[in-house]
């Protein structure tokens, strides 16, 4: 992959991802979290069903294989999603999306524990700038939002990385696009469970509109931009990758405020400000 073709594929990937979370706090208005999750990978899988025929035969077969495409749909969908989800119905987009997108100073935690990397003294220093910037967001937003979201956040958040660690490690031998659909196919019967005993969900709460964001989230802010996220990190280490994550947040920000009217607080904005800050440096 060329790497002009690399940066046309990660805009869109970040824009997709970051336009997705005030559409969410809309979504979540009608609907409970659950029941929009299990709309977005529905219609992701959906979206999905011309690689299926065309691909068919590049999908995993062995039982080893499927056991390591459930794992990762477990950690990525139901996971990091799931809890992501719940979470942000428990508070606002911005801090959300600020919260989910320290992910990758997860990588670098799980990558000097569990693979014995040793990094340069920067990655330790992003670390503590990280984790500070971390602090410094959920205090300033703890009174508002309640500290279960925020945990939720960031469990969603090693969930994620959790699960990019293993599809990195254990599946270079896959197709990336079989990868990425299997994970659909193995999480939507949980998924349709956990809607269905949702507090408040009702077949009558399936309105065109909720149908519609369901459909926009799962097709062009999921199946398209986890394809370019598994291609990128196919092709690219996750230290190379990680450090520019940092522009989803950013750009949620400013289309949550555009979108829904969300504002967020000096404080807030420090503490992006140092948790960017400590994922350039955790990942140099």
């Amino acid at each position: 992959m060329k790497n002009g073709e690399a940066a046309a594929i990660f805009m869109y990937m970040s824009v997709a991802y970051a336009i997705n979370y005030p559409l969410l706090k809309i979504a979540f208005q009608l609907d409970p979290p659950m029941v929009i999750l299990f709309l977005r990978i529905f219609f992701a899988l959906l979206g999905s069903l011309p690689f299926i025929i065309l691909n068919f035969r590049r999908f995993p077969h062995g039982l080893k294989d499927n056991l390591l495409v459930f794992t990762v749909s477990m950690l990525n969908i139901v996971g990091f999603m799931g809890l992501w989800f719940v979470g942000e119905s428990l508070v606002s987009a911005s801090l959300s999306s600020i919260l989910v997108y320290t992910f990758p100073i997860f990588n670098v935690l799980l990558s000097i524990l569990f693979v014995g990397e040793r990094p340069r003294w920067t990655a330790y220093a992003g670390l503590a700038f990280g984790f500070l910037g971390v602090v410094l967001v959920s205090l300033d937003n703890l009174e508002a939002s309640g500290i279960l979201g925020i945990a939720l956040l960031i469990l969603s958040a090693l969930c994620w990385s959790i699960g990019t660690v293993v599809f990195k490690k254990a599946t270079p031998h896959m197709d990336v696009g079989a990868v990425n659909v299997m994970q659909y196919v193995y999480s939507l019967p949980f998924l349709l469970f956990l809607a269905l005993i949702s507090p408040g969900f009702s077949l009558g709460g399936l309105t065109p509109t909720v149908i519609g964001i369901g459909a926009y989230i799962g097709i062009v802010g999921t199946y398209l931009p986890y394809l370019a996220y598994l291609l990128l990190f196919r092709n690219y280490s996750i230290s190379k990758i990680s450090p520019f994550f940092f522009l989803v947040p950013a750009i949620s920000v400013i289309l949550s405020f555009i979108f829904i009217g969300e504002a967020i607080s000096l404080t807030t904005i420090l503490g992006f400000v140092v948790i960017s800050g400590g994922i350039l440096l955790s990942n140099r």
